[in-house]
């Protein structure tokens, strides 16, 4: 008899320890796929918004003066986590009112050695320019037009392990067949400190 009431036990035992596996199996997965629908989401959203600045920018030479518009909030800074990337939407309108392609207006980005904690001397200067997937020191094409306005984005991807700086970035722009920039502005890149998500 009380060999049989063991047996029972360690049949139920047993049976409770898989029904506990199999809920627990279920809901790892469940959160992973929560997980993953949640950054999924994020990603459209930032596209999505990308596109709505690009598109919208042009709207904005009527309220600016200038040329050339870079739009990142009242700091006019750009802070970037390790591990993430972030696009800065550039925008400029040809001096003199005329249509422009693709090739018309030429913008070139340049990092600047202002300051003593910038991403040039605490990273050095390749790894610095390395944050950029837009080419720096380069004259680069705008990637939008319409009329006599073309728009960009400044691709930055920032790796994890990247040391905590601060760096201005210079905005040139000018005309195809020009040499000399017709206008300029800047924006400052703060990577900041790594976090966990």
């Amino acid at each position: 008899m009380g060999r049989e009431t063991n047996r029972g036990g360690a049949l139920e035992l047993s049976i409770g320890t898989i029904v506990v596996i199999v809920i627990g199996m279920s809901m790892l997965i469940l959160g992973l796929i929560l997980v993953r629908t949640i950054f999924t989401g994020s990603t459209e959203s930032v596209d999505a918004l990308n596109e709505g600045v690009m598109s919208e920018i042009v709207n904005l030479f009527d309220d600016e003066s200038g040329n050339l518009l870079i739009k990142l909030g009242s700091a006019n800074t750009a802070k970037v986590k390790p591990g993430k990337k972030f696009n800065v939407a550039i925008g400029v309108q040809h001096p003199n009112g005329e249509a422009v392609q693709r090739d018309t207006l030429l913008y070139r980005i340049e990092l600047s050695e202002d300051s003593d904690d910038n991403c040039v001397r605490i990273l050095g200067r390749q790894s610095a320019e390395g944050l950029f997937v837009t080419r720096v020191n380069t004259w680069n094409e705008f990637g939008k037009f319409a009329g006599s306005t073309a728009a960009a984005l400044i691709e930055i991807d920032v790796p994890r392990g990247t040391a905590k700086c601060t760096q201005k970035v210079n905005v040139d722009v000018r005309l195809s067949d020009a040499t000399q920039p017709f206008e300029g502005d800047f924006f400052l890149l703060e990577v900041t400190k790594e976090g966990i998500l």
